[in-house]
């Protein structure tokens, strides 16, 4: 039985997978830099930064000075799903925060709009640890696919260059290398090399 807080069996798999479809998609290759707002166009998602949604200019004020709330996904009156997200965070931030409402769109999540108990920007949805780990770890392999990482490591790019070349933070290329597993398959070729010299 699965335990609380774990993935599914074969999910990362299939995230990985989505990873190189979407990219097909954009006729990007598999290793190449993908934009999460043109993820949104392809998918006909509709993204709307927070600053449409506000009329009051406190609410603007506290949006734009170091403000956590990163976005939100939720249907409009009419039925359609879109998201609504921050444009004061770093564009590599807003990649990671976009991509990850993508992945929860992507695997259907629901979220009745009583869920969001305040207005942008400070609306949260109600926390359920289980979608909250697919959409990171979704979101995080749309934004750095392993065969990317596996590409990068191989020509012995830095956390930094691999960050700035994939639009996303030196915390997010860390956490993909280490939950994608190519840390370690890096460390055991670098064993078995070190053990044939």
């Amino acid at each position: 039985m699965e335990s609380k807080g774990t993935l599914a069996h074969g999910f990362k798999a299939k995230a990985e997978r989505l990873a190189t479809e979407f990219r097909n998609k954009l006729s990007l290759h598999p290793c190449a830099p993908m934009c999460a707002f043109k993820l949104a166009i392809c998918l006909e998602i509709p993204v709307y930064s927070a600053i449409e949604c506000l009329t009051l200019k406190d609410d603007i004020e506290r949006l734009s000075h170091d403000c956590e709330w990163s976005a939100l996904t939720m249907n409009t009156n009419s039925g359609a799903t879109i998201i609504i997200h921050n444009p004061f965070h770093s564009p590599a931030r807003q990649q990671s925060n976009l991509m990850h409402e993508i992945a929860h769109i992507i695997c259907e999540h629901k979220h009745p709009m009583r869920d969001y108990e305040v207005a942008v920007p400070v609306g949260m949805r109600s926390f359920n640890l289980i979608q909250e780990e697919e959409a990171r770890y979704l979101g995080s392999a749309l934004q750095l696919p392993r065969p990317a990482l596996l590409w990068a490591k191989k020509r012995n790019m830095t956390t930094s260059e691999i960050a700035d070349y994939f639009n996303a933070s030196q915390e997010m290329v860390t956490y993909r290398m280490n939950s994608s597993g190519v840390n370690k398959q890096s460390y055991f070729l670098k064993r078995k090399r070190a053990k044939t010299v």
